[in-house]
């Protein structure tokens, strides 16, 4: 059994592994890691002093404490699950002789990002094989535990909390560990298994917020119902056992709050307490009842969407017994505790703003908040797994664990930050702010679900395109931005100078390159563009070219067969601007959120079209530097337009957003797309990722013809 429950984790754990982004993808991990990095270089769980109002960094929510140091609202536990990640990485800086990274996140690197984005696969192999070893106490036959766990884990709103970076899955882990190590102790008694609950609980206590406390009242209501206790000692001597544990995390929780506390809030103190318990009762009635609809029903944010099995319970409540009366108690506890308190979430904005509900969670896939609730409805699924006939398991479970599936990947497979791309950032009804993220749940036609769908769709069709190189095999390299829509054209934007390799194939070799551009004011003051091409380090002098404002010019750039090398050729065009011309008629951009990189520009001048020989180029394929301290000491790696001496820091950081938004969201796919990555170190990773997985899934499979 042993053997088989360490196969089952590292299968599980690769299977995660293989689906992470590679990346931080919230502004929680965000943050988590940036205090990570604080424990590991200073001693000290401070965030980042605020820069982003110079444009050193991005925007946190950050405070100062009464001790004049800089904090996160996050927990201090998922800060340290992110230690070895900053550990690792450091161990690879040093490696090179690369000092750390002084304006992070701003600042960033792959390399942390790739480890602190596997920090919660490993979590969530935890939960998986808790689940199953909970599910086989419960008196399961292990072929069951084996199926709802895997099935749970990957067609719940578990799946994908073991992919962002939320410390959701931490805190659910050590939920529901610290409730099986109190399943054991109730038949074995052995003190250590309480001792060890008390470790867990204290552990889930510190890893993410004070919702914590929702939990006490559900355990104290499994304890008596699992050890019925017939005097006062025994119960008294059992809540010792269980503080011994959870007294460490008591005081470290205790200790990190008076920390980081301010003049006017302690996140520790009763009176804090008592103004969160105050304000549950105060909530508008408005509020609190959509906040219950919206956990429950809404079209894009209910539990039972993004969880579907669950309603298993709801359909097959009649077939539950009194064995399984103390896990049902817990379930249906923490879910009332969990809607209800979530529901009371609300702040007034400013006058004309109203109330603002927080009970959906964003920015995430599904309601995040809901989360530890998962697996304890898992339990009393899998035992009614074991009730119900095959007929009704054709009909109900199966179809429910497919749409949950189908549910998950789009959050897996996407970015879920692009679900409210295209829609109205806000609008107001009675003076109350309706934005993006609030209504989009509300509103069938705009909810996650559909509106992902169609981006998968749209995905799928795209995605070769930003692949194809065509036979020569171009790729814009840098200082050129990402295509954009401008009425039926596409267009990419020579950023100053831009970079073009090719290459010259014997059966076409290059004979003419064509550029379709246009130089297009964005404001009033505008100039003639003037076009310098330089081939292969030799400048074309010929082909000087002048594009007078708004002016389309079809170029044709002759190319001298000496000039060429079999691969790897380098056209750059540089762009200059002289001085302002008269418009008759202001031009105005459309408004098209992919020009970030663009953000500053007076005018632009616009690839319309590329060829080669009279072929047409595709303009779609993505090739841009990640921009990393690494590029230069481990890949030999120049900078240019993008990540080069004096430019703009923030340049990267919009390429980062460009190609998490336009490509598959999973770490082994970016090599493609960024010229800097170590490609063959990411095809190492990967091989051994899926080499494991393989193995680990056979000697699991082994094991399992065993314990059966």
């Amino acid at each position: 059994m042993k053997k088989f429950v360490l196969y089952f984790y590292l299968f599980i754990t690769s299977v995660f592994i293989l689906l992470s982004s590679g990346t931080i993808d919230s502004q929680d991990g965000i943050q988590y890691l940036t205090v990570a990095r604080n424990l590991y270089y200073t001693g000290e769980p401070t965030a980042p002093v605020y820069e982003f109002d110079q444009g050193k960094n991005i925007h946190m929510s950050t405070f100062v404490g009464k001790n004049g140091k800089t904090y996160s609202p996050t927990g201090l536990g998922y800060s340290l699950a992110l230690v070895p990640s900053v550990f690792f990485t450091d161990l690879i800086y040093k490696l090179y002789s690369i000092p750390a990274l002084q304006h992070f996140p701003l600042e960033s690197d792959w390399l942390i990002l790739l480890f602190a984005s596997f920090t919660n696969s490993f979590l969530a192999g935890g939960l998986a094989i808790t689940l199953f070893l909970y599910l086989v106490e419960l008196k399961l036959a292990k072929k069951h535990a084996l199926l709802i766990t895997l099935l749970g884990m990957l067609t719940t709103n578990l799946l994908v909390l073991s992919k962002h970076s939320f410390a959701h899955m931490m805190f659910t882990f050590f939920l529901l560990l610290s409730f099986f190590l109190l399943k054991i102790y109730s038949s074995q008694k052995k003190p250590i298994l309480l001792i060890a609950s008390g470790i867990s609980f204290g552990i889930m206590s510190i890893t993410y917020n004070q919702t914590f406390v929702l939990a006490i009242l559900p355990y104290l209501l499994y304890y008596f119902l699992l050890i019925k206790s017939k005097t006062i000692l025994i119960t008294i001597k059992d809540a010792l056992f269980f503080l011994i544990g959870v007294a460490p995390f008591a005081l470290t929780y205790l200790w990190f709050e008076n920390l980081r506390a301010t003049g006017s809030a302690n996140f520790a103190s009763v009176s804090y307490l008592s103004s969160t318990t105050k304000s549950f009762f105060s909530v508008p009635i408005g509020v609190f009842f959509e906040g219950i609809w919206g956990q429950l029903f809404s079209p894009g944010r209910s539990f039972f969407i993004y969880s579907p099995i669950i309603l298993i319970i709801i359909l097959f409540w009649h077939k539950i017994k009194s064995k399984i009366i103390p896990e049902l108690a817990v379930f249906l506890s923490l879910f009332v505790i969990y809607v209800l308190f979530f529901a009371s979430q609300y702040s007034l904005g400013a006058p004309d703003q109203g109330v603002a509900a927080y009970w959906h969670g964003e920015s995430s896939w599904g309601p995040r908040y809901l989360t530890p609730i998962i697996p304890f409805g898992l339990i009393i699924v899998g035992y009614l797994f074991t009730k119900i006939s095959k007929l009704n398991k054709i009909f109900f479970f199966y179809p429910l664990a497919i749409l949950g599936l189908f549910v998950e990947l789009l959050g897996v497979i996407l970015p879920y930050q692009i679900k409210l791309h295209e829609l109205e950032h806000h609008f107001f009804v009675n003076s109350t702010e309706f934005t993006a993220s609030y209504y989009s749940n509300l509103i069938p036609r705009f909810s996650p679900l559909f509106m992902m769908s169609k981006k998968l769709g749209k995905l799928i069709q795209t995605f070769p395109t930003t692949l194809d190189h065509g036979p020569h095999r171009v790729r814009f390299v840098d200082g050129i931005d990402f295509t954009f829509s401008v009425g039926p054209e596409r267009w990419r934007v020579v950023d100053g100078k831009g970079f073009i390799y090719f290459d010259n194939i014997k059966t076409n070799p290059v004979e003419k390159i064509s550029f379709g551009l246009i130089n297009h004011p964005i404001k009033e003051a505008s100039n003639s563009a003037i076009l310098q091409f330089t081939l292969n380090n030799k400048i074309l002098a010929k082909n000087t070219q002048v594009l007078k404002i708004a002016e389309r010019k079809l170029i044709e750039i002759p190319i001298d067969k000496s000039m060429l090398q079999e691969k790897d050729n380098l056209l750059i065009i540089d762009v200059d601007y002289q001085a302002p011309q008269k418009i008759a008629e202001k031009i105005v951009l459309p408004k098209n959120r992919n020009l970030s990189l663009l953000g500053s520009k007076q005018q632009i001048l616009g690839i319309i079209s590329m060829s080669i020989n009279n072929q047409n180029v595709n303009l779609e394929s993505i090739d841009f530097p990640f921009v990393s301290g690494l590029g230069p000491t481990m890949m030999g790696i120049t900078y240019g337009t993008y990540g080069g001496p004096g430019q703009d820091p923030w340049l990267p950081w919009y390429i980062h957003t460009q190609i998490y938004e336009r490509t598959p969201d999973f770490w082994w796919i970016k090599p493609l797309f960024y010229w800097d990555y170590p490609k063959k170190l990411f095809a190492g990773l990967l091989g051994i990722n899926l080499v494991g997985l393989c193995y680990f899934g056979l000697k699991m499979t082994q094991n399992y013809k065993k314990i059966k």
